[in-house]
């Protein structure tokens, strides 16, 4: 399968309110927690900026982090941007959250998609993004974000 077909999706209930989860899936204060460090930079609509940026050295390059543009945004439901990591080249690929309120839950798709051809990304994000979610979850659930140890 080439990587432009790849799809990665990653599934997850948070027992949370939409309001909260979107609201730590567009704030500063809270991706930092959770995003292996990352800050959100974002201007949340249709072609705005969407940029980690990291405060201390990650993958060996200050402030490295990821970049990318909103393609579409439906507060509390639906976030789609481009994703471009700065400490690896490669072009862009695409990631869509989807939020769907169940009851007292609610379930977070995130599905990442469209990797360029032979790009470092794919592999890259494969084990990252079951590490943020469950850093993410914890975060929303208990106040405390997941210590996960990196490996270097």
């Amino acid at each position: 399968m080439s990587a432009l077909k790849t799809k990665l999706v990653n599934v997850i209930y948070i027992r949370t309110s939409p309001r909260a989860l979107w609201n730590a899936l567009t704030q500063p204060q809270s991706t930092r927690q959770y995003y292996v460090g990352l800050e959100l930079k974002a201007e949340l609509k249709r072609g705005g900026r969407f940029d980690y940026m990291h405060r201390a050295e990650l993958h060996g390059r200050p402030g490295a982090g990821v970049e990318g543009v909103v393609i579409e945004v439906i507060s509390r439901k639906k976030l789609v941007h481009t994703f471009e990591p700065k400490f690896i080249e490669d072009k862009p690929s695409r990631v869509t959250y989807e939020i769907e309120p169940m009851g007292l839950v609610c379930k977070l798709t995130v599905t990442h998609d469209q990797f360029p051809e032979g790009g470092p990304t794919l592999e890259t994000v494969k084990e990252g993004w079951p590490e943020i979610l469950s850093s993410l979850k914890s975060l929303l659930e208990t106040g405390e974000a997941l210590a996960i140890p990196r490996n270097s």
